[in-house]
């Protein structure tokens, strides 16, 4: 998990793109909720994570 938080600071918005279109399929397409909930709570996780320590000198 740290080295696939290593890769930048914003790595977070990743999986909230994807959580986006995860909302966008389940509006229009019946998408599944409970995958909304799992990636909502992954792109919270990963924000506090990165934003959420001070930063390490």
């Amino acid at each position: 998990m740290k080295k696939l938080l290593a890769y930048g600071r914003h790595f977070w918005l990743v999986s909230l793109s994807v959580t986006f279109y995860t909302i966008y399929d389940y509006l229009l397409n019946n998408g599944d909720w409970g995958s909304i909930v799992m990636l909502s709570f992954i792109t919270y996780l990963f924000f506090i994570d990165r934003n959420g320590k001070p930063e390490e000198k």
